[in-house]
């Protein structure tokens, strides 16, 4: 894309990331359903949208606004969790768009899908965690996908964090108007000590439009309440197991797990293409296991 035409990309997404373009995707979602048109509206977006509705928890007609929709649950055991505890699953439906690890320096930067991740930044006031090096990958939800996000190890979740940022979109025209996007935009960080010892960091990537992040433990206007201020604490710290929900999105949206060398080696088990909640990523152990 042409720098000029970059430029009025990026304006026009800014333009509608606005306070007050947000406020109206926001009462979008959050608009009530007439109750006799629930169901067919719903059936009609996921046919427009590719969604499969065979796995949904509840009946379409108990979802009161299109938000509510696009936050539905899944039947008990729609996604099974990967047996071995060594692993780390994804913690989202989606594509698995990269992983690998990096080197020690101040803020590594990789090519994501013709955009580039700065992976310091997007941890924000975090980011000296992973001076000394270490391992990530990166799920991208599209607007089809479960919007759920879980946790893809076992742990204490000791804190979380409210970045500010853009709301540009995260798909392959954001990323043309902001190379950054993934770095750039308002995103919540939550850190998670594992069982069996290091740090990970789970970092949920808002998106264009409803932009709204929600975590288990803090409600989307904390989150938006919090953005620039200091990590909030959890005391007592909140264990949670593998695949336990941890937050969730309005529309799609992008996940990064990020955690510093010191359980090594990593062996990747999947290093690109669809993924599901609950499949594995990667596994610590042996690399010749």
């Amino acid at each position: 894309m042409s720098a000029p035409g970059r430029d009025l990309l990026s304006k026009t997404f800014e333009l509608a990331s606005s306070p007050a373009c947000y406020a109206w995707f926001e009462r979008l979602a959050d608009a009530r359903v007439p109750g006799p048109l629930r169901a067919p509206l719903f059936r009609a977006l996921a046919r427009l949208g590719g969604m499969d509705l065979s796995e949904v928890a509840a009946p379409l007609a108990t979802f009161p606004s299109l938000g509510a929709f696009f936050l539905r649950r899944l039947a008990d055991g729609a996604r099974p969790i990967d047996p071995d505890p060594q692993t780390l699953v994804s913690p989202a439906d989606g594509t698995l768009q990269a992983c690998g690890s990096f080197q020690a320096g101040a803020d590594p930067v990789l090519p994501i899908k013709g955009s580039r991740l700065a992976l310091g930044r997007a941890l924000g006031p975090n980011r000296e965690a992973i001076s000394g090096g270490g391992h990530f990958f990166v799920v991208y939800l599209s607007p089809r996908d479960y919007h759920r996000v879980h946790l893809p190890a076992s742990g204490l979740v000791r804190s979380w964090q409210s970045v500010p940022g853009t709301r540009f979109p995260v798909n392959s025209l954001g990323m043309r108007a902001c190379p950054d996007v993934l770095s750039s935009n308002e995103r919540a960080v939550v850190e998670l000590e594992l069982d069996g010892g290091g740090r990970l960091f789970l970092v949920l990537v808002a998106a264009f439009g409803v932009a709204r992040t929600e975590l288990v433990f803090a409600t989307p206007q904390e989150v938006r309440r919090r953005a620039g201020g200091p990590p909030v604490v959890l005391s007592p710290p909140r264990p949670l197991d593998r695949g336990a929900e941890v937050g969730a999105f309005n529309l799609g949206s992008t996940v990064i797990a990020i955690w510093p060398a010191g359980r090594d080696p990593v062996v990747w088990v999947r290093r690109a293409g669809p993924i599901r909640v609950g499949q594995a990523v990667a596994r610590f152990g042996d690399a010749g296991a």
